[in-house]
């Protein structure tokens, strides 16, 4: 094995990923570190459950082979790694055994990066930490492929360990196990005492058969205790909080983040068993990032005015930014912008219908909900996004009807002027609750959309794209659910809907060519890029709209549906992962044109130039746009549709 590197390293590494991230100097630190080998073809180069030598390999020149071998000792091909490919990633950074077989397809140059030089990059730049992640769970995808139906020979073991990359730290990795617990018969005064001695901002109150009934926090002393006056000889129990929000040691902790977001709490108690084994804490979250989300909700909930919730834009678009740096995985992220948005929504509401209550309007007439549309009713908004929302209100005698038409007009007119002022535009095509055409009664929603299947037009099948996906984000009505119901029951069987629906979805397809060549604008501000929204997220979108309303199902999530639909036997499991994969990795690539034209101060959009990937980016976004247009002729032959593009 030779340590001195050979020249031109750097120049070879620039076209690597992701270490094309990276600048010169710190290239050339990394050129230091490396040790170069050769392999002969046929040489094993790491040994599956063995330790895999603390690198991670880079092919200069060669082929390496990756394989797996089931129980008769068969191999299963999982993937060849050419020049500029990586592999050794996963077990160098969990810290575990090999997972894998590695041999030398062919004579084979490899470039070795130490586990330190790798700990440092994954620490200091998050692009690389990003772009890595997302390649791991790669591997675990061509696993699955590869594996086909001999899915079963890869262990439970194994593939805990590659959704632990794919989608980040486990709940237990993060939770607090040394737990402090009392029955709900101890003081207020005891429990207090106990908390500071150990230092810890809760206390789990058990049951007689020492399950967890409740929770005391250092919240709970204040606004019980101090605030309303209660006395500290009191058992917790009365003061509690009742029932616990609870989540399992192996759930994913962003689950557990979604949580206190959703329920403004600090504190969630982990169970196995119905029993009590620990907790996690926006404490927890602050230590493992240094930043959470969590403080930020409370900051949502608690303002009091127009102003103040606007003048908090800049710190939650910083919070979302940071977390969207730091993780590869897709979900979550989109997850937490669906979170964030619906919540300043509300407020918003909240905030304004206060302010109606207390001039001339008087509190909402009937109950209502605010409801809302296209990515934001799938819960699949990034950062660069527009207002798409309605309003559907309790059906009244029509002798109120004018009266409160127009009190739920100005409410949705100031609602709307209040987002576009937070920073989410007012939609170009007038989707908005403030638009007299989408601001109606239950009864005039649910004959509408009848109209819309029972008599399609061109325009009413665009607007059912964005109308058909929403979902309600207030509170306190029920209507959003019933209109729902009635929907699913409207669309459910109607093939010729179903038919209707798909040749108009077929005029938007994938961007590829016959030889499999990206097809780019050829005009215009955008001339040589990518719609990666229109032309590969929609059409996802559409497919998975479609066959949800023909079957009968009531989801509007994107891959929500895709799953139940498997689950109908419409789909296989094999291409529903393959969807969602491709589905993920374009998204990927959108949020990180977003994060980059933010980062230098230009106007985010849609539309990436893929002479600005790299090799392996073109690769990959190429099979996924594939696997997209598979669902296309999927739906094509489902619906009996066949066109020309």
């Amino acid at each position: 094995m030779n340590t001195n590197p050979l020249p031109g390293i750097i120049e070879f590494l620039k076209t690597v990923v992701p270490f094309n991230t990276l600048d010169n100097d710190t290239l050339g630190k990394v050129v230091t570190a490396i040790q170069v080998a050769f392999y002969p073809a046929g040489q094993q180069i790491i040994h599956k459950g063995e330790p895999s030598g603390g690198f991670l390999y880079i092919v200069e020149t060669g082929c390496a082979r990756i394989s797996i071998t089931d129980e008769s000792a068969e191999e299963i091909l999982v993937d060849l790694r050419g020049e500029g490919d990586s592999f050794g990633a996963v077990s160098l950074i969990e810290g575990k055994n090999a997972l894998f077989n590695i041999t030398a397809q062919e004579d084979l140059i490899a470039f070795l990066v130490p586990k330190a030089t790798v700990d440092r990059l994954l620490a200091d730049y998050s692009q690389f930490r990003r772009y890595l992640g997302f390649s791991l769970a790669r591997n675990f995808k061509a696993v699955r492929r590869s594996a086909d139906a001999q899915l079963d020979l890869l262990t439970i073991e194994n593939q805990i360990q590659f959704d632990q990359f794919m989608t980040g730290k486990r709940v237990r990795e993060l939770m607090s196990r040394n737990l402090l617990t009392c029955d709900r018969q101890t003081s207020v005064r005891l429990a207090a005492q106990r908390m500071k001695a150990r230092g810890v901002g809760s206390i789990i109150i058990l049951d007689t058969q020492d399950q967890p009934t409740g929770i005391l926090t250092d919240t709970d002393l204040r606004n019980q205790i101090v605030a309303d006056g209660h006395g500290l000889d009191i058992p917790v129990g009365r003061i509690m909080t009742t029932p616990v929000r609870n989540i399992a040691p192996d759930a994913f902790a962003f689950d557990a983040l979604l949580d206190m977001s959703r329920f403004a709490i600090n504190h969630i108690v982990v169970t196995k068993n119905q029993r009590a084994m620990g907790i996690i804490s926006e404490h927890d979250f602050q230590l493992a990032t240094g930043t959470t989300p969590v403080g930020m909700i409370g900051d949502i909930t608690n303002a009091t005015s127009i102003d103040e919730l606007v003048g908090k834009r800049a710190h939650i678009d910083r919070v979302l930014e940071m977390a969207m740096q730091r993780s590869g995985a897709v979900k979550p992220m989109i997850a937490l912008v669906a979170e964030l948005n619906d919540r300043v929504t509300r407020q918003f509401i909240r905030v304004i219908e206060g302010e109606m209550a207390a001039d001339k309007w008087g509190p909402p007439p009937v109950p209502y909900c605010w409801l809302a549309m296209g990515s934001e009713g799938r819960r699949e908004q990034t950062l660069c996004t527009d207002q798409d929302n309605a309003l559907l209100y309790q059906d009244i005698d029509p002798s109120r009807e004018s009266a409160t038409r127009e009190w739920f007009l100005t409410l949705a007119k100031k609602v709307v002027d209040a987002l576009a002022r937070f920073g989410i535009p007012r939609c170009k095509g007038g989707v908005m609750a403030s638009n007299p055409q989408w601001c109606l009664g239950q009864s005039a929603w649910r004959q509408m959309f009848a109209d819309w299947i029972d008599n399609p037009t061109p325009e009413r099948m665009r607007l059912a794209t964005v109308f058909f996906d929403f979902r309600s984000i207030s509170d306190g009505f029920d209507g959003a659910r019933q209109l729902r119901r009635q929907l699913t029951e409207m669309a459910v069987g109607k093939r010729h809907y179903a038919r209707q629906m798909t040749a108009n979805a077929l005029t938007n397809r994938p961007p590829l060519g016959f030889l499999r060549q990206f097809v780019v604008e050829t005009s215009g501000a955008h001339s040589r890029g990518l719609n990666l929204k229109l032309h590969g997220l929609t059409p996802v979108v559409d497919a998975a709209r479609i066959i949800a309303l023909e079957t009968g199902i009531p989801e509007t999530n994107t891959m929500a549906r895709l799953h139940k639909i498997q689950q109908q036997q419409v789909l296989d499991a094999d291409f529903t992962a393959a969807i969602d994969d491709a589905y993920d990795y374009i998204n990927f690539i959108r949020i990180s044109h977003h994060l980059l034209a933010r980062g230098q101060g230009l106007q985010m959009n849609n539309f990436v130039d893929p002479a600005q990937l790299n090799p392996m980016e073109r690769k990959v976004l190429k099979e996924s746009f594939t696997i997209v247009r598979q669902l296309q002729d999927l739906l094509s032959r489902r619906y009996q549709f066949w066109s020309m593009g």
